[in-house]
């Protein structure tokens, strides 16, 4: 983590020194009013221009790129894109392309848990098989909450379709994910956090089970839009009009599996700092903190970013001093979202190649916007 921070201080050094300032992406191409919220305010200025210096700083703009945004109390401040949505046809990236923008899109199943508990459809103490069909033994112990907070410790469901020969390119929906699931026989030995995507599909069973809907359609409903958040709940394999995904050396990569509930969220950054509001006070994430537990052996998204004193809360990590962040991989998709201690500042960074620079490109506007002087 020092060496990413490390980067990133060297990016906006060096933006601020050189004054390197890469075009900013059309008014069209922006979120709505953040253009206008920069004029006459020269601090805000700054900080756009060195933003948009360290975007061009990090992502190439003849290769898949990113788009990253910058909020605060859910309005956008700031929103840049910089490479290539579909490298074939040299397709730009704009602030408007949406992305699959995976385990970022927990958060979004966990509000909907919460909410549902708030009016008495669930209980987090509920065990899972209250709700979900066909489970082993395990399904009568391990409760709603643990699957939240990923202390149930089921194996990831993609260990039992790959040993099944079901490949991240061979077709497998949400069923057959369910399914995979269901011939688990014990959880994992020992106690305490493992993280494991099949908690969330589990969360999303429960959420259709006590809705009588399904889940993307209890999401959209529920949540998306009384907030008015332009997100949809649509596997990338299947979602039309999103940035095409690559591995490390540029291939097409795109996951088959069509799962939904710790994955699935298409949108944009812009959006994702939009959300961000609701980990306010107000917000239906304000107590996303409640039941945390320690996650710090081996809790990270990336296998080299360790984070001592890191606790899972519901959908999202929380470091040391109080910032909340979860990162995504999925097929060629990769994300970061972070929300400052204080619960005001967001970033939020996606990317359309598996070893794009998103954590460096957040950490260096967390530099650029978190500055208070």
């Amino acid at each position: 983590m020092a060496t990413r921070r490390a980067l990133a201080l060297a990016v906006v050094l060096t933006a601020t020194l050189t004054g390197c300032v890469a075009a900013s992406p059309p008014a069209a191409e922006r979120p709505a009013g953040v253009a206008g919220q920069a004029e006459g305010i020269p601090q805000q200025t700054e900080r756009a221009a060195a933003s948009d210096a360290a975007l061009a700083a990090l992502v190439a703009d003849d290769a898949a790129g990113c788009s990253a945004a910058v909020g605060r109390d859910g309005t956008v401040l700031w929103a840049g894109a910089r490479g290539l949505a579909d490298t074939t046809a040299g397709t730009p990236l704009s602030t408007a392309t949406r992305f699959e923008v995976a385990s970022v899109s927990k958060q979004f199943t966990a509000a909907l848990v919460l909410a549902l508990a708030r009016d008495g459809l669930l209980d987090l103490d509920d065990p899972v098989s209250t709700h979900v069909a066909g489970l082993p033994a395990w399904g009568r112990t391990v409760t709603l909450e643990q699957l939240l907070h990923h202390t149930a410790r089921l194996p990831d469901f993609w260990i039992a379709l790959e040993a099944e020969g079901i490949g991240f390119s061979d077709p497998a929906d949400q069923e057959t994910v369910l399914a995979a699931i269901r011939r688990v026989d014990t959880p994992l030995e020992g106690s305490g956090y493992a993280y494991a995507n099949s908690h969330y599909v589990l969360l999303a069973a429960a959420v259709e089970s006590v809705t009588g809907e399904s889940f993307a359609t209890a999401l959209e409903t529920r949540v998306l839009e009384p907030l008015g958040i332009a997100a949809t709940v649509q596997p990338a394999a299947v979602a039309a009009d999103i940035a095409a995904e690559y591995d490390t050396g540029g291939a097409p990569l795109t996951a088959a599996w069509q799962v939904a509930g710790p994955v699935g969220i298409v949108t944009t950054p812009s959006e994702l700092v939009r959300w961000a509001a609701q980990f306010g006070p107000d917000g239906m994430l304000a107590d996303a903190e409640a039941g945390a537990v320690d996650s710090s052996a081996g809790a990270t998204d990336s296998p080299d970013d360790d984070r001592p004193g890191e606790r899972y809360g519901a959908g999202i990590r929380i470091a040391p001093d109080g910032t909340l962040f979860h990162a995504g991989r999925w097929g060629g998709s990769v994300s970061v979202f972070e929300v400052s201690a204080d619960r005001t500042l967001a970033i939020a960074v996606t990317c359309n190649q598996r070893d794009a620079p998103r954590f460096e490109l957040a950490d260096a506007l967390t530099e650029i916007w978190g500055r208070t002087e």
